[in-house]
Formats: structure tokens, sequence, C-alpha cells
């Protein structure tokens, strides 16, 4: 109680409010764009939300953090209004206006910040204004973000809202977005991911098994997830199964290391009729989420003291890259590094290359001493 008074004394602060959570996360993170982006500010979101729900609602019922709640500039609401509701009546999913919501946001507020109050306005100068903006986040950001304006712009040309259609000037990043090097890690560096495992409790012998799948097969989160006992081919070592993202078959052999390390977890896996292999490790024993793999990967990232750089993605997403760049690095030809990862063609995987660090210096030539160069 001492540290609360003195708290309500420091800040005057009487009582708790969902503006106080904002206020809250803004000082102690700053920018809020594209959060929450890290398991710390995951966290603090979570627990913010929980409070939120407690204080409305007298009880805590969600897990999860609730949903940013959208706040657009008032000379702009109505016509955004419209645009989601009609939006929302083509049957797009929660998810996708969800997305939508938030890049119509931040283009909200960028423009009334740089004097724009109708969209009749806007000109050549503000969109650049804004592109220049948005470029310092992330590629897949700025490809959605224009994708989710050019929607939103063609609205307001056919509502006569705007005399041209503005979507016209948003530069295409479908070629920005295919020169992105895959987040990768080198062999060390998931070798000592692995390692930090402690494998003597039901919590470590599952989350090895999860990443090894990742490290050691390329399998997607999804795939993982998803995988079930019948996918598990004993008789002749082998995983098959039908690839979330594609509806592909996929055939991959059942690694010594990946089976002993799926046998040490069903040992100690809880009682459960769920035809999924990876469960949560506390009632209800349901198979983990999506999320869950995601956590995974950065505690054991992070436990490895693994150097992250920023902007470097770090999911289990991460450790099929990095099983395609050791792969490279090996000399296994695409075409086999392809039906590994089950991509379509070999063009998917040539992306690899520009990671394959070992190749690029074999191609690099000798640079002559400079003080040995003898003058004209």
């Amino acid at each position: 109680m001492a540290n609360a008074d003195g708290l309500r004394g420091k800040k005057n602060i009487e009582f708790y409010s969902e503006k106080l959570h904002r206020q809250f996360l803004q000082d102690k993170f700053g920018c809020l764009d594209n959060f929450p982006s890290t398991y710390t500010q995951y966290e603090y979101a979570r627990g913010l939300s929980r409070l939120d729900e407690y204080c409305n609602q007298g009880i805590i019922t969600s897990k999860r953090p609730l949903r940013k709640k959208f706040s657009f500039p008032e000379c702009f609401e109505e016509q955004i209004q419209e645009y989601l509701c009609k939006r929302e009546i083509e049957g797009l999913s929660k998810s996708r206006l969800h997305s939508i919501k938030l890049y119509l946001e931040r283009f909200s507020l960028h423009i009334q910040k740089i004097g724009v109050t109708r969209f009749g306005d806007l000109t050549a100068t503000h969109i650049n204004s804004y592109i220049e903006y948005v470029t310092l986040f992330t590629i897949s950001t700025v490809s959605n973000s224009f994708s989710c304006l050019r929607g939103f712009f063609t609205h307001l040309y056919d509502t006569g809202v705007i005399t041209d259609n503005l979507g016209t000037l948003l530069p295409n990043t479908r070629s920005i977005a295919e020169s992105a090097l895959p987040s990768a890690f080198t062999k060390e560096e998931v070798e000592a991911i692995l390692d930090s495992v402690d494998r003597h409790n039901i919590v470590g012998k599952r989350d090895y098994a999860i990443l090894l799948l990742a490290a050691r097969l390329g399998l997607r989160a999804s795939d993982i997830i998803s995988l079930c006992m019948s996918n598990l081919n004993w008789k002749e070592s082998r995983i098959d199964l039908i690839q979330k993202k594609t509806g592909a078959p996929l055939s991959l052999p059942l690694l010594n290391e990946v089976g002993d390390a799926i046998i040490d977890y069903l040992k100690v896996r809880p009682k459960n009729e769920s035809p999924e292999v990876f469960l949560r490790v506390n009632p209800p024993f349901i198979r983990v989420s999506n999320s869950a793999i995601y956590w995974i990967t950065q505690k054991y990232m992070q436990r490895a003291d693994v150097h992250i750089p920023c902007g470097k993605k770090h999911g289990p997403h991460s450790l099929r890259h990095s099983l395609s760049s050791i792969m490279l690095e090996n000399r296994i030809p695409l075409p086999v590094i392809s039906g590994i990862l089950a991509h379509k063609s070999t063009e998917t995987t040539k992306v690899y290359l520009k990671i394959d660090v070992l190749q690029l210096r074999e191609c690099a030539l000798d640079v002559p001493d400079i003080g040995k160069v003898e003058r004209m």
C-alpha cells in the first residue's frame, strides 16, 4: 500500500482508466506503432488488458490482450467508417479488418499532422510525405499499408470524394519485397539455441522436440502445431503430412535425433486423447497455439544469448531460413532444398542464395597491398 500511495502522490492518480493504460505504455516504450513487437511489450500489454477487463466487467475472462482500439481524426471518421462498413459487408475477416483499421489510423493521423483536414485536399506532396514516413517500417508493413491505401483511395474516387485515384502514386513494393534477405542464423547459433533447452522437465522435452522439427526439418509453425500421431510413420522412419499453408502433401525423413526427442516428450506428455502431438503442459490439455511456438523460439534465443539485430525476424520461421542457409553452405543443390522445404519451384528457394556467405566469399577478389604498389 505504501508503494501505491507513493505512486498516487507522485502521479496525482486517483482512478485507473484505459487512457492511463495507453499513457503508461507510451511513457514506458515511446512510439506505439507496430506494438507489441517484443516479448516484454506483449507481457505488459497482456497484463494491462486484463486490468482493463476487470475494471470494465468485474471479471477476467480472456487470456489474451484485448485488441487495440483504433482512433481516427474526427475530420476523417465518417468516410473511414463508411469504407470499413463496406469491406465488412463484402465479407472481410475480422483479422483483415483489424489490419485495415491499423493502416488507415496510421495514414489519417499522419496527414492530419501535416495539415490535411479533408481527403479531397490530398495532393501528391501529401502522399509522398506518407511514403517517406512509412518506409521506416518493415518491407511487409510497407507493402500491406500501400495495398490497403490503394483500396481506400479507389473507394474515395468511386464515391467522388477525390477527383483522381491517388492509389496510382503509391509505388509497387513487390520487387522490393523480393529482394529482402531471409532472417537466418548460423549453424553455431542454432546449436546454441538447442543446447539452451533444459530437457529434464516436460516443458523442455516438448520445446526441444518442437525446435528440432523447425531447425532440422524446416517445418512451419502451422505444421508443427498440427502434427498428429498419425503423421509419424515410425516403421518407415518418416513424417507424412498435408501442409497447412499449401495443402500439398509432404514426406520427410524422421531423423534419429528428431525421433528420439519426440519419444522423450511422449513419455511425459499429458494423458489426453487429442490427436495432436504437442499439447499445453497445463489444463486444458489442448494443442499448443501458433503464437506459443513463437514465444518458445524467442525464449531460447534469449537464453542462448543469440544476438538479434534490429529488424531481424526471430520467430520459428527463422529456423527454417537457417536450415536453408546451412544446406546451401554444405553445397546441397537447390532442387533438394526445395523438396525438403516443399517449395513449389526452385525460384522460391533462390532467395536463400543471398545469404550463402561462403559462396560469396569464394567470389571475392584479392586486394593488393596498397603499401607495396609502386608509384608511377
